[in-house]
């Protein structure tokens, strides 16, 4: 089943729910005040019964000659049935029918008291094919005072109550149905258009397929502003992926032409002197390498993204520091230098930070003279990596992080420019900032980051 179905399903259910929730107490309400409307009567009626015979004799008050004189008030107009039953249980009046007696009625008839405490009975009888109620009273010394209403009224009353609620519930449902419909219509459609869009997506590969997030409510405009993101994110992800291959290409046709040249010259000369055969096998492992390091640069590249799934955890930047400047120590040999002072203490991916620490330092070591120091400063959210190489041209500055850019002093050096984008990405993603420049005193270039 469709949304907009399901929705219009589970909205006339619980429409349906409550009108028919609604008209059984409705109605179960009307027949209770009915039937209490009912029972006061015969309570009113017993009362006025009973206040006609006080003043007689009780004795008189059930001999034959005199019972109809005292009920002819009620019997002129008989709107309810009135039977009197003496001690003995049998009944000895009943106008204008007689009432169906119970045993326990009988055994109340039966008691004889000058004030008789039996509780007044109220109970429904089916008499022929009509329902009564009827109440049962003791009276002073024995005997039974009964008054029975027909309910006709009253269930006519309630049956025609449930005929009109059954129409209006009907009329209700069906009016619940079409509203119901126009309102998922109306809730559905920006899921509609949601999937028109992910079906155009899928179809067309075209990411700049935006929803407006401007229209529904909130969470609609949440739903649709997510799946923007992830649009952009996705489009980003590809122009990233086109970048990185038209880069690699570019990166990796000099070497290899040189790779195929050299080959090439060793196939089709028929003597080649030993000397010229050691440059070029030279040459040829030396292209080898480089291609090698340029492979793995790209794969760092390719996998720097996995830092992004990372927890922030709060870390000091001069640990993290001292921890990559004894492992490179170890590694090249040379003496990497490292102070810090102030607060260093900041929220940061662990991994790709000391990840970005690493390469900063690997790219100190490389375009740094053998024998020469590295030299790290940590200071208040700010990490500087100095060497003691040629330094960087003012010009070349501003391309530094850009990926696979080689300033033409180091093109002949060791490295294919992109750890340094890296590094970029990484602090970006951490909202700092990178920064090159040149010492204010001696030789070499200083590279670093600020959180």
């Amino acid at each position: 089943m469709t949304l907009q179905f399901r929705l219009t399903i589970a909205l006339v259910a619980v429409i349906t729910t409550v009108v028919t929730v609604a008209g059984i107490f409705a109605v179960t309400s009307a027949e209770r005040e009915l039937v209490d409307g009912v029972d006061d009567f015969l309570v009113d009626r017993a009362k006025s019964i009973e206040d006609l015979q006080s003043n007689a004799e009780a004795k008189s008050f059930v001999q034959r000659d005199e019972r109809r004189s005292v009920l002819s008030e009620f019997l002129a107009e008989p709107d309810a049935i009135t039977q009197i039953v003496d001690p003995k249980g049998q009944i000895i009046f009943a106008f204008p029918i007689s009432l169906p007696l119970e045993d326990a009625e009988i055994k109340i008839a039966m008691q004889k008291d000058e004030n008789p405490s039996g509780v007044t009975r109220i109970r429904k009888s089916t008499v022929g094919d009509v329902d009564y109620r009827i109440l049962s009273k003791p009276l002073p010394r024995g005997g039974l005072l009964q008054i029975g209403r027909d309910l006709s009224e009253v269930n006519d009353a309630i049956s025609g109550m449930v005929r009109a609620f059954l129409l209006l519930g009907l009329i209700g449902i069906a009016i619940a149905i079409l509203s119901a419909w126009a309102l998922a219509s109306q809730l559905a459609k920006p899921i509609k258009r949601l999937s028109k869009t992910a079906e155009h997506v899928a179809r067309t590969q075209e990411l700049t397929a935006f929803i407006d997030s401007k229209d529904g409510d909130k969470e609609v405009r949440r739903l649709a502003e997510s799946f923007n993101v992830m649009l952009r994110a996705l489009a980003t992800s590809r122009d990233q992926q086109k970048r990185l291959v038209t880069d690699a290409s570019h990166e990796l046709r000099t070497p290899l032409t040189s790779v195929r040249t050299n080959i090439e010259l060793l196939a089709k000369a028929k003597s080649i002197d030993e000397k010229d055969k050691e440059l070029i096998i030279r040459d040829l492992k030396t292209e080898i390498n480089e291609l090698s390091l340029l492979v793995d640069e790209i794969v760092n590249l390719a996998t720097s993204t996995g830092f992004k799934s990372e927890n922030f955890v709060t870390e000091d930047l001069s640990v993290i520091s001292q921890e990559v400047a004894e492992k490179f120590a170890r590694r090249s040999g040379r003496t990497i230098d490292i102070t810090s002072s102030g607060d260093s203490i900041r929220d940061v991916q662990s991994a790709a930070i000391e990840r970005a620490i690493s390469n900063l330092v690997d790219n100190a070591i490389k375009f740094s003279p053998e024998g020469t120091d590295i030299v790290i400063t940590v200071k208040n959210g700010t990490v500087c990596v100095r060497d003691f190489g040629i330094g960087v041209r003012e010009e070349d500055r501003d391309q530094l992080f850009e990926r696979f850019f080689r300033s033409v002093d180091t093109r002949n050096l060791p490295g294919s420019g992109i750890g340094l984008s890296i590094v970029e990405e990484i602090i970006m993603r951490h909202n700092g900032h990178v920064f090159v420049k040149a010492p204010e005193n001696g030789s070499g270039t200083e590279v670093g980051f600020t959180l």
